[in-house]
């Protein structure tokens, strides 16, 4: 509540903070979109100009990023004009900026890619501060889409105002469609030309949530594309996903050729392998053996590969060359694949709006008789066969003669995601303890070890200190091996406190393997369904062997857990000098009504806490 010393104090307040103070949802909010709007004129299908003006004011320290302007250039998308001025508080001009202090950068991790970054990075010095910006981009020969709409970027961010206008010649069918938008795009005329407008006001700012959809999906969005184009010179169209697979074939068709000896080292390879799967196997080994990846984004090369016979001589390509590569080859010997388009970062495409902005990676796929192989060509450290968690469950597009087509990825069932560990841990009377660690990982898990397998011997030792939890440990030992879907370590380790000793008691940690479980706050005001969108088991055999003249003296008790998010259990054995536990996560992959947020954090709550608890052992009496 407001004190009336306050209430006297509006009228002196600048709009924008009374914006805030009237119009902040409960939870945290870091900037506030005044105003931005976007006007495109396209008059033909070459060319566009887009003008945007983006009025912002910063709330505070966890806002400041929002203040740096940044602007993606090419040589066909050239930022013609912009004006930046910066007010404080009390709507005094601090700063302008002018486009001569705009600075470039060129710094990309492709091997060729004709895109720059003009940008300013500005700190506010104090907060509130309102930064306007105005720019214009000239855009030529690459109008295969129209910027979306996108007002609202970004986490605790909200949306007093945006617009956005199109105008293109009356001829040109526009193609449009939106998210999480219940206003209507309008269309109007004027002379020749039609105008596509769309406006937003009064958008709360979105809070980050555990376990939720990603920001893209909750998010405000519209797209707009033309159904005809010229891309680079090459005139193109597509209505529906049909069709943009048919225009991507036309981008791949005749690219396919491979130098002579290529195709006899692929017979010599594969010629008297028993099955197909096999053969594929065999030249997707080949692929890794003489080929690396390196993204290629110039021009119309930024969507259609390399030939084969280009990747072939040179060694390298990027992920639309080596998968045609891959493609070629595979028709050398007789088996057909498909050039496959998906995104690595949206599950979902739009079925009833094709886009290229949607898509930013190629995969193929091999239907062989009962068994569908999905290769990922860009990185030979992949299983064979193995879907990554990238695209595994994504929509993507097989591309072919008679067109596009939507598919959907597999996905590993929950059980699949497997982490299993052996562990005998060996304590002494004074604290120390010999451990040996045995563990395998499968599908999803074993993916996040991976790059445990080609670590050098002192890299590979720091990690696994990290994996088990012993104080003061050196690892004297190790071996990783990947056996398909699996990868398998082992490893010799020695900690030098791994046990508490005090008196005549030890304080023994009964869980070394860390799980890095998610803690999660009880009080948090969930609004969102929860998402889990990975699921997996977690068991945990862990022996420990008592030294000799200690017996047990406290220890925890078994528990068992059903829930609706899977199921949670820890099992305690004791046999002579030994004591056995056994503990087994089910994690379940699904999506759950918000309400059941408390019944997340309790499951998960009882995992943390699992992994402090500790079993005592007391020195037998009388003994030395």
């Amino acid at each position: 509540m407001k004190t009336l010393k306050q209430i006297s104090l509006w009228k002196y307040l600048p709009l924008t903070l009374l914006w805030s103070l009237f119009f902040t949802p409960c939870g945290a909010q870091n900037c506030i979109v005044e105003d931005w709007t976007i006007s495109i004129v396209s008059n033909d299908m070459t060319s566009m100009t887009v003008q945007q003006k983006k009025v912002l004011t910063i709330v505070n320290q966890q806002g400041a990023r929002h203040a740096a302007f940044v602007c993606s250039c090419s040589k066909k998308n050239k930022l013609s004009s912009f004006h930046g001025i910066v007010t404080d508080g009390s709507g005094q001009v601090v700063r302008e900026i002018k486009k001569s202090e705009l600075l470039r950068t060129e710094y990309s991790p492709y091997l060729a890619v004709d895109d720059y970054k003009m940008y300013y990075d500005y700190t506010p010095p104090t907060f509130p501060v309102t930064i306007t910006y105005e720019w214009t981009m000239e855009c030529r020969d690459n109008v295969i889409e129209y910027p979306w709409f996108c007002p609202q970027d970004d986490y605790e961010v909200s949306v007093r105002h945006a617009a956005y206008t199109l105008q293109v010649p009356k001829e040109q069918t526009v193609r449009h469609t939106q998210q999480n938008i219940s206003t209507q795009v309008t269309r109007t005329e004027e002379k020749k030309m039609q105008v596509l407008s769309l406006q937003l006001s009064d958008l709360p700012a979105l809070h980050r949530e555990p376990f939720t959809r990603p920001l893209h999906e909750r998010i405000p969005l519209a797209f707009f594309a033309p159904q005809q184009f010229v891309y680079y010179g090459e005139e193109g169209h597509f209505n529906d996903w049909k069709e943009y697979g048919q225009w991507e074939y036309s981008l791949v068709q005749g690219r396919d050729e491979l130098p002579a000896a290529v195709r006899e080292k692929l017979h010599q390879m594969t010629d008297g392998l028993p099955n197909d799967r096999d053969k594929v196997e065999r030249v997707y080994r080949f692929l890794g053996e003489t080929t690396r990846y390196v993204a290629i984004l110039l021009g119309i090369g930024g969507q259609q590969p390399a030939t084969a016979e280009q990747v072939a001589e040179s060694g390298f390509g990027d992920c639309k060359g080596l998968t045609n590569y891959m493609c070629a080859m595979l028709k050398e010997i007789g088996i057909s694949s498909s050039y496959t388009v998906i995104s690595m970062d949206h599950r979902r495409l739009m079925p009833d709006f094709a886009s290229v902005g949607q898509m930013n990676h190629v995969i193929l796929q091999v239907p062989l008789p009962g068994d569908t192989i999905w290769i990922e060509c860009t990185n030979p450290r992949i299983p064979f066969g193995y879907v990554h968690e990238d695209i595994a469950g994504h929509d993507a597009v097989t591309v072919n003669a008679d067109g596009g087509q939507i598919v959907r990825l597999p996905v590993y069932a929950d059980t699949a995601n497997v982490e299993k560990n052996a562990v005998q841990v060996t304590l002494t009377p004074d604290g120390t303890a010999s451990i040996q660690l045995k563990q395998e990982t499968r599908c999803r898990q074993m993916e996040d070890r991976l790059p445990l397998s080609k670590m050098d011997k002192n890299d590979l030792h720091r990690a696994l200190q990290r994996m088990v939890h012993a104080p003061q440990n050196i690892v004297s030992n190790s071996q990783v091996s990947i056996d398909g879907l699996s990868l398998h370590i082992q490893a010799t380790m020695n900690s030098q406190k791994y046990a508490s000793a005090n008196g005549m008691r030890l304080f023994v940690p009964l869980y070394p393997i860390r799980h890095g479980h998610t803690t999660l706050k009880s009080d948090t005001l969930r609004t969102e369904d929860i998402v889990i969108s990975y699921g997996y088991v977690d068991e945990d055999d862990v022996t420990f062997i008592i030294p000799e003249g200690y017996e047990i003296e406290a220890m925890p008790s078994d528990t068992i857990i059903n829930s609706t998010f899977g199921t949670f259990s820890i099992q305690l054995t004791v046999n002579a000098n030994t004591v056995r536990v056994n503990r087994r996560l089910l994690l379940k992959a699904g999506t759950y009504p918000a309400e059941q947020y408390l019944q997340l954090f309790n499951f998960f709550q009882t995992a943390v806490n699992s992994e402090s608890q500790k079993m005592v052992l007391k020195k037998i009496s009388g003994t030395l």
